[in-house]
């Protein structure tokens, strides 16, 4: 395994880091059980990855519970990612709320803790940007809860350039959550230049495009879980269609490399410029094995060069 310091924190992560989030199960994923799940989790660990990434809504609560159980006799080991600023009235997608306000932030942290079954989180992120509580606000929460060490680091998730650079102006934020893989690359227009320039660490989530990198869709697949409802990604109409035609073709790279679709992705996008980690969901232990197989190897020259074609949609 390999491992990258996360900005200017103290914090040396796996660069391939353990997604939580497919572990929640419902209503986002369907599972494989929670002994598959637990035995991930410790396979992950088996195989140097640190870095574990969740958050309150993935299984509402029940990932951060997971993660408690199975981490708790190593938890000096591990570095702990998880989250704060989505709330729910009930237990389904439609009642999720965006909402960092000082008042939420102090319950929730103390809610993680105990599931998490931990004293500390190394890095709490904001989930998703409140465009109605003031970015002081938030940051006076987080800042205060870490002066009472509950948490050890700020990272922030789904933010703007406009929005770190206020975030920037009340404390320090050593990360950026966005979606970043070989099919989403909009962070590299704007974003990523920025967090370069200010030594803030990308954790890349959706990696592999929420399993279109794998190869094992096509051009007529209808998703039923939240992909279907276009909350988040590109899983329907021609940009789906596309994207699916340049996995086709990105495939053949892969038979003449020795690797899968999924790994050549994950490889590709850790070595991009400024990308510290890339949190990859698992269901069970063979899909661990199956991801730290991302690393420990370079792409060809000649084949990056043909990646670059065809995501850029030439010669496809």
């Amino acid at each position: 395994m390999e491992y990258r310091i996360l900005g200017k924190s103290d914090l040396s992560v796996s660069t391939i880091g353990y997604g939580a989030w497919g572990i929640g199960g419902e209503p986002f994923w369907k599972t494989e059980g929670e002994e598959n799940s637990i035995l991930s989790i410790k396979k992950a660990i088996d195989s140097g990855i640190n870095f574990f990434d969740t958050a309150p809504v993935y299984g509402f609560g029940y990932s951060e519970e997971l993660l408690g159980k199975a981490l708790n006799s190593k938890r000096k080991d591990v570095i702990i990612a998880t989250k704060c600023g989505l709330r729910w009235s009930k237990k389904e997608l439609k009642a999720l709320e965006k909402r960092a306000t000082k008042e939420s932030i102090l319950e929730e942290i103390d809610l993680s803790l105990q599931r998490l079954r931990t004293d500390y989180i190394d890095l709490y992120q904001v989930h998703w940007p409140d465009v109605d509580t003031p970015i002081e606000e938030t940051m006076d929460a987080l800042l205060q809860i870490q002066k009472a060490g509950k948490i050890r680091h700020i990272g922030v998730s789904n933010y703007s350039v406009g929005q770190m650079k206020e975030s920037l102006e009340y404390g320090q934020i050593v990360s950026l959550q966005p979606m970043y893989s070989m099919l989403e690359r909009d962070i590299e227009k704007e974003i990523l230049p920025f967090c370069i320039e200010n030594d803030i660490g990308i954790i890349c989530y959706s990696p592999l495009a929420s399993g279109v990198l794998t190869g094992k869709y096509n051009e007529n697949t209808k998703f039923e879980d939240w992909r279907g409802h276009g909350i988040i990604g590109n899983f329907t109409g021609d940009v789906f269609v596309s994207h699916i035609r340049k996995v086709k073709e990105i495939a053949k790279i892969t038979q003449r490399n020795g690797k899968t679709t999924a790994q050549l992705a994950i490889n590709w996008l850790l070595h991009q410029r400024g990308v510290t980690t890339a949190i990859v969901g698992v269901k069970n232990p063979d899909q661990v094995e199956q991801n730290t197989g991302a690393v420990g190897w370079d792409i060809p020259g000649e084949d990056l060069e043909t990646i670059s074609n065809i995501l850029e949609e030439r010669g496809c």
